[in-house]
């Protein structure tokens, strides 16, 4: 690759693609590296009503609704109490929330980061295919180079159980239910399928072991939203809640899972995504990096105040490693 770029995007997921994105619409020089062609097992996700204006707002909208997502109208949680409390997606300001395939997602990010003048590579693992001088670390949550100087502070860490289910089930909703062991996640995808997620602890999974049917038993609405569907493919992920400790430094940045990370709980991973990576162009471009990354440090610490409430919100399970380890949480280094 003989083009010299100003600015390498690691990474094709939806904080890559939009920094590359703004980045490219202000006329920079942007090559966008992603290392798949959207091709590999990428697992449903919600997105909240907030992400609507953020869309119309980068001149996404209408792209966005070409994907054909599902419309997703509320969340049913079963938390810290036996009776379900639903949130209705319609009375939010922002209309409805949507159920997404990632990869179709990710792609048409992309897409139009290439459509702005960004130079789109797949299958390709940057940036040692590419020059450029400047280099945005989007690669996910474990990011590229770390160390101990540029590794994560951990505030917590789960294993997620991931089902990709055939079958489906009327109810568009978002269902949230705990057990002792941990909290399930299910919702339809825009396939005609269903993903179903059990989030526990590493430990509990390495040392004791989950049988996803036990974690039915407690979740009465989960299991029966499951009920008639069948496993079509399976895989574990983790999932972190950390905080990178330097997020920027001379001729890079580091944006969505590469520079902090969320609970999936949260709901916010793509908006936050979206979000920081028009933060993060406007750093590159204006020179404003420290406060980018200020501000992307005070939005973590805000997260985990909110996280931790949550959590400690639920007290049916008292004997509950899961649920006492983040009762008593662990303290946020600055």
């Amino acid at each position: 690759m003989s083009d010299i770029f100003d600015v390498c995007v690691a990474g094709g997921g939806p904080a890559g693609a939009v920094t590359a994105l703004c980045l490219a619409r202000r006329g920079i020089r942007v090559a966008l590296c992603e290392a798949t062609a959207f091709d590999t097992e990428r697992f449903g996700e919600t997105l909240p009503p907030e992400i609507n204006p953020v869309l119309k707002e980068l001149d996404l909208w209408d792209a966005f609704l070409a994907l054909g997502s599902l419309e997703a109208p509320g969340i049913l949680s079963c938390w810290g109490s036996d009776s379900p409390a639903v949130q209705d997606f319609v009375s939010n300001a922002y209309g409805c929330g949507w159920h997404v395939d990632r990869n179709r997602l990710d792609a048409m990010l992309c897409r139009e980061a290439a459509r702005a003048g960004a130079k789109l590579f797949l299958k390709t693992r940057a940036p040692d295919h590419v020059r450029a001088e400047y280099l945005v670390d989007a690669s996910g949550r474990t990011g590229l180079r770390t160390n101990e100087e540029h590794g994560y502070d951990t505030d917590d860490s789960l294993i997620a159980i991931v089902l990709r289910l055939t079958g489906s089930s009327p109810d568009r909703r978002t269902i949230i239910e705990t057990t002792s062991h941990g909290w399930w996640y299910s919702a339809p995808i825009p396939s005609g399928e269903m993903v179903a997620m059990f989030f526990t602890d590493p430990e509990i999974y390495t040392r004791e072991g989950i049988v996803i049917g036990d974690e039915l038993g407690p979740a009465p609405l989960t299991h029966a939203r499951l009920q008639s569907t069948r496993i079509a493919a399976t895989r574990v992920l983790h999932a972190t809640s950390a905080c990178r400790r330097r997020i920027f430094g001379r001729n890079w940045l580091a944006v969505g899972d590469s520079a902090s990370s969320y609970d999936p709980l949260s709901g916010r991973g793509v908006f936050k995504a979206l979000r920081h990576g028009v933060e993060a162009a406007r750093a590159i471009a204006e020179g404003s990096t420290e406060a980018y990354s200020a501000k992307v440090r005070d939005e973590f610490k805000e997260y985990v105040r909110q996280r931790r409430m949550y959590y400690a919100s639920e007290t049916r399970w008292p004997g509950s490693s899961f649920w006492s380890r983040r009762v008593a949480g662990i303290d946020i280094v600055d």
